[in-house]
């Protein structure tokens, strides 16, 4: 298992295992998933969100988006485990994300709720290849990792400092599913 050093500084770090699952569950995934499209309010205008969701996990907020307790689903069991042997961290939610094409995105953001612990958070991908942005809210220093299909990403401690994105694309239109794993106290 190759693991790639993106970034170290202090307890912030960003680690990429490029080839973490031995095979992709995005068609799984695409088919088992309750996938839905939220409203979300930006700048006081409600748009749909650029992407599809599903929730797995205690009652959560974000955007003025409200997602009630929902068990987890087995499949993202299955895909757990390897992220617990490896991090032995007590990951309790997921956040599915379902990004159709290129131009399904995300802003930049953090995930810094305040039921959220913000110690680790793992981004696992299945399906097309995307550049997924970093950006330091000091010193505006941007990081770009292309995630690939089987990729896992852990983020520690990088909420409260930095910002994420996922910008449209129209180099890679293949759709992808990221699972994001958390833990909500």
């Amino acid at each position: 298992m190759n693991l790639i050093r993106v970034f170290e500084q202090g307890d912030q770090r960003l680690l990429y295992y490029p080839d973490f699952f031995s095979k992709s569950c995005y068609s799984e995934l695409a088919e088992a998933l309750p996938w839905r499209q939220n409203e979300i309010r930006l700048f006081g205008k409600t748009h749909l969100e650029p992407r599809l969701t599903a929730w797995f996990g205690p009652a959560y907020t974000y955007s003025n988006i409200h997602w009630p307790e929902q068990a987890t689903h087995p499949l993202l069991d299955e895909i757990a485990k390897p992220l617990r042997e490896l991090t032995e961290f007590p990951f309790n939610a997921v956040l599915a994300n379902y990004y159709r094409n290129g131009h399904d995105s995300m802003g930049w953001h953090s995930d810094n709720e305040p039921e959220m612990d913000t110690t680790l958070i793992a981004s696992v991908t299945f399906g097309g290849a995307r550049t997924f942005k970093f950006r330091s809210k000091q010193s505006g220093q941007v990081i770009s990792i292309n995630l690939l299909d089987r990729s896992l990403l852990l983020m520690h401690h990088m909420q409260n400092d930095w910002q994420h994105a996922l910008p449209k694309t129209s180099r890679n239109n293949q759709p992808r599913i990221n699972l994001t794993f958390r833990r909500i106290v």
